[in-house]
Protein backbone atom coordinates (compact mmCIF):
# COMPACT_ATOMS: atom_id res chain seq x y z
CA UNK A 1 0.00 0.00 0.00
CA UNK A 2 1.22 3.46 -1.05
CA UNK A 3 2.48 5.44 2.26
CA UNK A 4 1.02 8.20 0.94
CA UNK A 5 -2.75 6.68 1.45
CA UNK A 6 -1.83 6.83 5.26
CA UNK A 7 -1.19 9.87 5.43
CA UNK A 8 -3.25 12.46 3.56
CA UNK A 9 -6.75 13.89 4.88
CA UNK A 10 -9.54 11.80 2.26
CA UNK A 11 -11.56 9.80 4.41
CA UNK A 12 -14.56 10.44 2.52
CA UNK A 13 -17.87 12.06 3.24
CA UNK A 14 -18.87 9.74 5.51
CA UNK A 15 -15.73 9.30 7.50
CA UNK A 16 -15.54 13.21 7.82
CA UNK A 17 -18.98 12.96 9.46
CA UNK A 18 -17.58 10.76 11.99
CA UNK A 19 -14.50 12.33 12.40
CA UNK A 20 -16.35 16.16 13.41
CA UNK A 21 -19.26 14.03 15.18
CA UNK A 22 -16.49 13.05 17.07
CA UNK A 23 -14.65 16.02 17.73
CA UNK A 24 -18.13 17.47 19.18
CA UNK A 25 -17.92 14.46 21.59
CA UNK A 26 -14.76 15.25 22.66
CA UNK A 27 -15.59 18.90 23.26
CA UNK A 28 -19.00 18.39 25.49
CA UNK A 29 -16.67 16.17 27.50
CA UNK A 30 -13.88 18.21 28.04
CA UNK A 31 -16.22 21.13 28.52
CA UNK A 32 -18.64 19.64 30.64
CA UNK A 33 -16.67 17.38 32.90
CA UNK A 34 -12.87 18.54 32.98
CA UNK A 35 -12.39 22.25 31.58
CA UNK A 36 -15.30 23.69 33.71
CA UNK A 37 -14.28 22.38 36.99
CA UNK A 38 -12.49 25.70 36.87
CA UNK A 39 -16.18 27.49 37.22
CA UNK A 40 -18.41 25.16 39.28
CA UNK A 41 -17.02 25.67 42.85
CA UNK A 42 -16.87 29.89 43.15
CA UNK A 43 -20.26 29.69 40.59
CA UNK A 44 -22.14 27.38 42.96
CA UNK A 45 -20.63 28.81 46.13
CA UNK A 46 -21.87 32.18 45.24
CA UNK A 47 -25.64 30.79 44.11
CA UNK A 48 -25.86 28.69 47.31
CA UNK A 49 -23.87 30.19 49.66
CA UNK A 50 -21.91 26.46 50.35
CA UNK A 51 -17.99 26.47 50.72
CA UNK A 52 -16.15 26.76 47.99
CA UNK A 53 -13.21 24.83 49.12
CA UNK A 54 -15.56 21.98 50.66
CA UNK A 55 -17.06 22.12 46.18
CA UNK A 56 -13.44 22.32 44.83
CA UNK A 57 -12.52 19.03 47.26
CA UNK A 58 -16.18 16.99 46.47
CA UNK A 59 -14.38 17.00 42.86
CA UNK A 60 -11.72 14.27 43.02
CA UNK A 61 -13.88 11.31 45.06
CA UNK A 62 -16.51 12.50 41.72
CA UNK A 63 -13.85 12.21 39.13
CA UNK A 64 -12.53 9.00 40.94
CA UNK A 65 -15.95 7.10 40.93
CA UNK A 66 -16.65 8.58 37.36
CA UNK A 67 -13.76 6.45 36.32
CA UNK A 68 -15.53 3.23 36.90
CA UNK A 69 -17.38 4.38 34.06
CA UNK A 70 -14.85 3.60 31.43
CA UNK A 71 -14.79 -0.20 32.90
CA UNK A 72 -18.87 0.17 32.75
CA UNK A 73 -19.39 1.52 29.44
CA UNK A 74 -16.59 -0.25 27.78
CA UNK A 75 -18.26 -3.73 28.02
CA UNK A 76 -21.90 -1.90 27.20
CA UNK A 77 -20.40 -0.64 24.15
CA UNK A 78 -19.00 -4.12 23.10
CA UNK A 79 -22.73 -5.54 23.46
CA UNK A 80 -24.78 -2.34 22.55
CA UNK A 81 -22.53 -0.77 20.04
CA UNK A 82 -21.17 3.30 19.64
CA UNK A 83 -24.26 4.76 18.27
CA UNK A 84 -26.86 3.96 20.84
CA UNK A 85 -24.50 4.09 23.71
CA UNK A 86 -23.29 7.51 23.10
CA UNK A 87 -27.10 8.70 22.20
CA UNK A 88 -28.13 7.47 25.72
CA UNK A 89 -25.48 8.84 27.62
CA UNK A 90 -25.52 11.90 26.10
CA UNK A 91 -29.31 12.38 26.92
CA UNK A 92 -28.51 11.02 29.96
CA UNK A 93 -26.08 13.54 30.81
CA UNK A 94 -28.02 16.40 29.35
CA UNK A 95 -30.80 15.32 32.26
CA UNK A 96 -28.02 15.34 34.55
CA UNK A 97 -26.57 18.72 33.86
CA UNK A 98 -29.73 20.61 33.65
CA UNK A 99 -30.67 18.70 37.28
CA UNK A 100 -26.98 19.67 38.50
CA UNK A 101 -27.88 23.60 38.15
CA UNK A 102 -30.54 23.25 40.98
CA UNK A 103 -28.06 21.08 43.31
CA UNK A 104 -28.27 23.85 46.32
CA UNK A 105 -26.74 21.18 49.04
CA UNK A 106 -23.18 19.76 48.99
CA UNK A 107 -24.31 16.07 48.81
CA UNK A 108 -26.33 17.00 46.14
CA UNK A 109 -23.63 18.78 44.41
CA UNK A 110 -21.58 15.82 44.75
CA UNK A 111 -23.84 13.44 43.62
CA UNK A 112 -25.10 14.59 40.43
CA UNK A 113 -21.64 15.90 39.30
CA UNK A 114 -20.34 12.14 40.51
CA UNK A 115 -23.13 10.86 38.04
CA UNK A 116 -21.95 13.62 35.49
CA UNK A 117 -18.68 12.53 35.22
CA UNK A 118 -19.25 9.06 35.40
CA UNK A 119 -21.64 8.81 32.39
CA UNK A 120 -19.78 11.63 30.57
CA UNK A 121 -17.29 8.47 30.50
CA UNK A 122 -19.40 6.45 28.09
CA UNK A 123 -19.96 9.07 25.36
CA UNK A 124 -16.17 11.08 26.49
CA UNK A 125 -13.72 8.28 26.33
CA UNK A 126 -15.47 4.96 25.22
CA UNK A 127 -17.08 6.32 22.03
CA UNK A 128 -14.57 8.50 20.91
CA UNK A 129 -11.96 5.85 20.95
CA UNK A 130 -14.10 2.57 19.60
CA UNK A 131 -15.63 5.32 16.78
CA UNK A 132 -12.03 6.25 15.50
CA UNK A 133 -10.99 2.62 15.90
CA UNK A 134 -13.62 1.38 14.09
CA UNK A 135 -13.45 3.51 11.36
CA UNK A 136 -9.96 4.41 10.85
CA UNK A 137 -7.68 1.14 11.76
CA UNK A 138 -4.83 2.22 9.98
CA UNK A 139 -4.84 6.02 9.43
CA UNK A 140 -6.14 6.47 13.40
CA UNK A 141 -3.46 8.53 13.74
CA UNK A 142 -4.42 11.31 11.33
CA UNK A 143 -8.44 11.00 12.06
CA UNK A 144 -7.72 11.43 15.52
CA UNK A 145 -5.69 14.13 15.11
CA UNK A 146 -8.61 16.08 13.74
CA UNK A 147 -11.28 14.49 16.12
CA UNK A 148 -9.38 15.08 19.48
CA UNK A 149 -9.26 18.79 18.40
CA UNK A 150 -12.81 18.60 20.58
CA UNK A 151 -10.81 18.80 24.02
CA UNK A 152 -8.34 22.28 23.14
CA UNK A 153 -10.88 23.81 21.47
CA UNK A 154 -13.20 23.18 24.76
CA UNK A 155 -10.42 24.50 26.63
CA UNK A 156 -10.20 27.54 24.89
CA UNK A 157 -13.89 28.38 24.68
CA UNK A 158 -16.48 26.45 26.41
CA UNK A 159 -14.88 27.88 30.09
CA UNK A 160 -15.60 31.61 28.75
CA UNK A 161 -19.37 30.67 27.43
CA UNK A 162 -19.82 29.41 30.23
CA UNK A 163 -18.57 32.02 32.42
CA UNK A 164 -20.49 34.48 30.55
CA UNK A 165 -23.68 33.02 30.52
CA UNK A 166 -23.04 32.87 34.01
CA UNK A 167 -22.98 36.16 34.51
CA UNK A 168 -25.95 36.87 31.96
CA UNK A 169 -28.96 34.63 32.56
CA UNK A 170 -27.44 32.87 36.03
CA UNK A 171 -26.51 28.84 36.94
CA UNK A 172 -29.84 27.75 36.60
CA UNK A 173 -31.25 28.87 33.30
CA UNK A 174 -27.54 28.30 32.08
CA UNK A 175 -27.46 24.53 33.15
CA UNK A 176 -30.88 24.17 31.36
CA UNK A 177 -29.65 25.69 28.07
CA UNK A 178 -26.48 23.83 28.43
CA UNK A 179 -28.09 20.56 29.07
CA UNK A 180 -31.34 20.92 26.71
CA UNK A 181 -28.57 21.15 23.78
CA UNK A 182 -26.67 18.06 25.41
CA UNK A 183 -30.08 16.34 25.00
CA UNK A 184 -30.49 16.99 21.98
CA UNK A 185 -27.10 16.13 20.75
CA UNK A 186 -28.08 12.47 22.25
CA UNK A 187 -31.45 12.75 19.80
CA UNK A 188 -29.32 13.79 17.05
CA UNK A 189 -26.81 10.92 17.68
CA UNK A 190 -29.25 8.43 16.83
CA UNK A 191 -29.77 9.39 13.12
CA UNK A 192 -26.05 10.46 12.44
CA UNK A 193 -23.44 8.35 14.69
CA UNK A 194 -22.41 4.98 12.48
CA UNK A 195 -20.85 2.07 14.33
CA UNK A 196 -19.10 0.94 10.90
CA UNK A 197 -18.26 1.96 7.63
CA UNK A 198 -19.45 -0.28 6.05
CA UNK A 199 -23.30 0.04 7.26
CA UNK A 200 -23.41 2.75 4.90
CA UNK A 201 -21.43 1.52 2.05
CA UNK A 202 -18.13 3.29 3.09
CA UNK A 203 -14.67 1.28 3.46
CA UNK A 204 -12.51 1.32 6.50
CA UNK A 205 -9.75 4.19 6.05
CA UNK A 206 -11.68 5.09 2.97
CA UNK A 207 -9.29 3.26 1.25
CA UNK A 208 -10.90 0.21 -0.98
CA UNK A 209 -8.73 -2.40 -1.51
CA UNK A 210 -9.47 -5.86 -4.15
CA UNK A 211 -12.93 -7.14 -3.60
CA UNK A 212 -14.39 -6.92 0.16
CA UNK A 213 -17.32 -7.20 0.80
CA UNK A 214 -18.17 -5.22 2.75
CA UNK A 215 -21.83 -6.42 4.10
CA UNK A 216 -19.74 -10.00 5.49
CA UNK A 217 -16.76 -7.72 6.75
CA UNK A 218 -19.61 -5.58 8.57
CA UNK A 219 -21.61 -9.02 9.48
CA UNK A 220 -18.15 -10.27 11.04
CA UNK A 221 -17.41 -7.09 13.19
CA UNK A 222 -21.39 -7.00 14.63
CA UNK A 223 -20.48 -10.78 15.76
CA UNK A 224 -16.96 -11.05 16.59
CA UNK A 225 -16.32 -11.68 20.29
CA UNK A 226 -13.13 -10.76 21.80
CA UNK A 227 -10.57 -13.83 23.11
CA UNK A 228 -9.49 -10.41 25.50
CA UNK A 229 -11.66 -11.38 28.45
CA UNK A 230 -10.79 -9.25 31.68
CA UNK A 231 -9.05 -11.68 33.10
CA UNK A 232 -6.88 -12.12 30.47
CA UNK A 233 -6.22 -8.76 29.91
CA UNK A 234 -5.41 -8.30 33.22
CA UNK A 235 -2.64 -10.80 32.89
CA UNK A 236 -1.63 -8.81 29.88
CA UNK A 237 1.75 -7.22 30.12
CA UNK A 238 0.75 -4.55 27.55
CA UNK A 239 -2.39 -3.94 28.79
CA UNK A 240 -0.83 -2.85 31.74
CA UNK A 241 2.25 -0.89 30.08
CA UNK A 242 -0.22 0.76 27.66
CA UNK A 243 -2.49 1.69 30.83
CA UNK A 244 -0.07 2.91 33.57
CA UNK A 245 2.50 4.26 31.09
CA UNK A 246 -0.36 6.47 29.70
CA UNK A 247 -1.73 7.10 32.81
CA UNK A 248 1.54 8.46 34.40
CA UNK A 249 1.83 10.77 31.06
CA UNK A 250 -1.58 12.15 31.66
CA UNK A 251 -0.79 12.65 35.15
CA UNK A 252 2.21 14.86 34.24
CA UNK A 253 -0.36 16.87 31.94
CA UNK A 254 -2.94 17.48 34.11
CA UNK A 255 -0.32 18.64 36.50
CA UNK A 256 1.09 21.12 34.37
CA UNK A 257 -2.07 22.95 32.63
CA UNK A 258 -4.16 22.48 35.98
CA UNK A 259 -1.38 24.70 37.99
CA UNK A 260 0.13 26.66 34.17
CA UNK A 261 -2.23 29.75 35.50
CA UNK A 262 -0.83 29.53 39.08
CA UNK A 263 2.93 29.06 38.08
CA UNK A 264 2.62 32.35 35.69
CA UNK A 265 0.72 34.40 38.21
CA UNK A 266 3.63 33.73 40.34
CA UNK A 267 6.18 34.68 37.94
CA UNK A 268 4.04 38.06 36.80
CA UNK A 269 2.63 39.04 40.17
CA UNK A 270 5.83 40.71 41.93
CA UNK A 271 6.16 43.01 38.75
CA UNK A 272 2.69 43.56 37.57
CA UNK A 273 0.88 43.28 40.42
CA UNK A 274 -2.01 40.01 41.20
CA UNK A 275 -4.67 41.38 38.76
CA UNK A 276 -2.90 42.21 35.71
CA UNK A 277 -0.52 38.37 36.19
CA UNK A 278 -3.94 36.84 36.77
CA UNK A 279 -5.04 38.56 32.97
CA UNK A 280 -1.97 37.62 31.45
CA UNK A 281 -1.89 34.34 32.77
CA UNK A 282 -5.24 33.38 31.68
CA UNK A 283 -4.34 34.89 28.13
CA UNK A 284 -1.59 32.58 27.96
CA UNK A 285 -3.56 29.23 28.79
CA UNK A 286 -5.73 30.24 26.17
CA UNK A 287 -2.89 30.80 23.37
CA UNK A 288 -2.03 27.26 24.70
CA UNK A 289 -5.26 25.89 24.01
CA UNK A 290 -5.11 27.43 20.80
CA UNK A 291 -2.18 25.94 19.67
CA UNK A 292 -3.25 22.54 21.37
CA UNK A 293 -5.16 22.86 17.78
CA UNK A 294 -2.13 22.55 15.72
CA UNK A 295 -0.97 20.07 18.74
CA UNK A 296 -3.34 17.26 18.21
CA UNK A 297 -3.17 17.10 14.43
CA UNK A 298 0.78 17.15 14.44
CA UNK A 299 0.65 14.36 16.78
CA UNK A 300 -1.84 12.43 14.69
CA UNK A 301 0.60 13.60 11.58
CA UNK A 302 3.85 12.28 13.71
CA UNK A 303 1.86 8.90 14.51
CA UNK A 304 1.21 8.05 10.91
CA UNK A 305 4.81 8.82 9.74
CA UNK A 306 6.89 7.43 12.46
CA UNK A 307 4.78 4.91 14.21
CA UNK A 308 2.81 5.32 17.63
CA UNK A 309 5.31 4.08 19.92
CA UNK A 310 7.76 6.77 18.83
CA UNK A 311 5.11 9.20 18.50
CA UNK A 312 4.67 8.63 22.22
CA UNK A 313 7.87 8.50 23.16
CA UNK A 314 8.49 11.79 21.78
CA UNK A 315 5.42 13.23 23.19
CA UNK A 316 6.83 11.91 26.68
CA UNK A 317 10.19 14.06 25.88
CA UNK A 318 8.14 17.16 25.00
CA UNK A 319 6.46 17.33 28.37
CA UNK A 320 10.04 16.56 30.09
CA UNK A 321 11.05 20.07 27.93
CA UNK A 322 8.08 22.13 28.97
CA UNK A 323 8.73 21.04 33.10
CA UNK A 324 12.23 22.33 32.64
CA UNK A 325 10.92 25.52 30.97
CA UNK A 326 8.62 26.15 33.60
CA UNK A 327 11.22 25.54 36.46
CA UNK A 328 13.36 28.62 34.88
CA UNK A 329 9.88 30.84 33.85
CA UNK A 330 11.75 33.34 35.12
CA UNK A 331 13.16 34.02 32.14
CA UNK A 332 10.43 35.93 29.72
CA UNK A 333 11.32 34.18 26.40
CA UNK A 334 11.48 30.58 28.06
CA UNK A 335 8.06 31.23 29.47
CA UNK A 336 6.47 31.76 25.66
CA UNK A 337 8.49 28.75 24.51
CA UNK A 338 6.58 26.53 27.56
CA UNK A 339 3.12 27.74 26.34
CA UNK A 340 4.47 26.34 23.02
CA UNK A 341 5.25 23.11 24.59
CA UNK A 342 2.56 22.61 26.79
CA UNK A 343 -0.19 24.00 24.12
CA UNK A 344 1.35 21.12 21.79
CA UNK A 345 0.80 18.47 24.38
CA UNK A 346 -2.49 19.89 24.96
CA UNK A 347 -4.17 17.56 22.33
CA UNK A 348 -1.41 14.89 22.40
CA UNK A 349 -2.49 12.30 24.69
CA UNK A 350 -5.88 11.54 23.66
CA UNK A 351 -5.03 11.00 20.13
CA UNK A 352 -1.51 8.43 20.96
CA UNK A 353 -3.17 6.33 23.60
CA UNK A 354 -6.23 5.28 21.58
CA UNK A 355 -3.98 4.97 18.83
CA UNK A 356 -1.49 2.52 20.22
CA UNK A 357 -4.21 0.39 21.91
CA UNK A 358 -5.29 0.19 18.48
CA UNK A 359 -2.09 -1.06 17.23
CA UNK A 360 -1.65 -3.40 19.51
CA UNK A 361 -4.61 -5.48 19.80
CA UNK A 362 -6.07 -4.28 16.42
CA UNK A 363 -9.86 -2.97 15.09
CA UNK A 364 -11.23 -6.49 16.08
CA UNK A 365 -9.79 -6.33 20.01
CA UNK A 366 -9.56 -2.86 20.28
CA UNK A 367 -12.74 -2.41 22.33
CA UNK A 368 -11.88 -5.08 25.05
CA UNK A 369 -8.60 -3.36 25.39
CA UNK A 370 -10.23 -0.32 25.81
CA UNK A 371 -12.38 -0.93 28.21
CA UNK A 372 -9.36 -1.52 30.77
CA UNK A 373 -7.10 0.66 29.36
CA UNK A 374 -8.82 3.52 29.61
CA UNK A 375 -10.35 3.75 33.04
CA UNK A 376 -6.82 2.52 34.90
CA UNK A 377 -5.19 5.29 32.86
CA UNK A 378 -7.55 7.98 34.19
CA UNK A 379 -7.70 6.39 37.39
CA UNK A 380 -3.73 7.85 37.86
CA UNK A 381 -4.88 11.02 35.67
CA UNK A 382 -6.89 12.09 38.73
CA UNK A 383 -3.58 11.20 41.12
CA UNK A 384 -2.57 14.77 39.60
CA UNK A 385 -4.18 17.03 42.22
CA UNK A 386 -3.59 15.27 45.07
CA UNK A 387 0.11 15.28 44.31
CA UNK A 388 0.42 18.31 42.85
CA UNK A 389 -1.15 19.74 46.42
CA UNK A 390 1.38 17.52 48.92
CA UNK A 391 4.26 18.72 46.69
CA UNK A 392 3.40 22.14 46.70
CA UNK A 393 2.86 22.54 50.75
CA UNK A 394 6.37 20.26 51.10
CA UNK A 395 7.98 23.01 48.95
CA UNK A 396 6.02 26.45 50.74
CA UNK A 397 4.92 27.27 47.42
CA UNK A 398 7.90 27.16 45.03
CA UNK A 399 7.14 25.00 42.17
CA UNK A 400 10.98 22.93 41.26
CA UNK A 401 10.09 20.35 43.97
CA UNK A 402 6.90 19.74 42.06
CA UNK A 403 7.88 20.19 38.92
CA UNK A 404 11.25 18.17 39.60
CA UNK A 405 8.94 14.97 40.86
CA UNK A 406 6.71 15.05 37.47
CA UNK A 407 9.51 14.78 35.44
CA UNK A 408 10.64 11.62 36.78
CA UNK A 409 6.92 10.54 36.57
CA UNK A 410 7.09 11.53 33.00
CA UNK A 411 10.21 9.44 32.63
CA UNK A 412 8.83 6.44 33.92
CA UNK A 413 6.00 6.44 31.76
CA UNK A 414 8.58 6.82 28.89
CA UNK A 415 9.99 3.90 30.09
CA UNK A 416 6.87 1.59 30.03
CA UNK A 417 5.98 2.46 26.61
CA UNK A 418 9.27 1.84 25.06
CA UNK A 419 8.77 -1.84 26.59
CA UNK A 420 5.22 -2.33 24.78
CA UNK A 421 5.18 -4.91 22.29
CA UNK A 422 5.91 -3.48 18.41
CA UNK A 423 3.33 -6.45 16.99
CA UNK A 424 -0.61 -6.14 16.60
CA UNK A 425 -1.43 -9.45 19.20
CA UNK A 426 -5.34 -9.24 18.01
CA UNK A 427 -7.28 -10.52 15.84
CA UNK A 428 -5.96 -9.31 11.98
CA UNK A 429 -8.40 -7.97 9.29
Amino acid sequence: MDSKQLTNNRFGKWGWSMIIYTLLLYYIYAGLCVDSMNLYPDVFAGQYGMDRNLLLGLATPAGVIGVLGGVVFGHICMKIGVRLMSGISLIIAGILYVIYGFAGTPVMYLIVLTALCFVGNAFGLISTATLMGNWFPRKKGIALGWATMGAPLATATFVALLSVLYDTIGLQMTSVGVGAAVVLMGIITFFWAKDYPEEVGAYPDNIKEGSEQLSAQFNEMKSYKSDFTVGRLLRDKDMWLIAVGFGLLWMVTVGIVSQFVPRMISVWAPTMGPEAAQGKAMLMLTVAALIGLIGSYFWGWLDQKVGTKLASCVYSLSYIAALLLLIFAQVEILIYVAVLFVGFGIGGLLNLMPSLVISVYGRHDFQAANSLVSPIASLLQKAAFALMAVLLTVSNGDYTLPYAVFIGVDVLGLILLLCVTNQCKGKQD
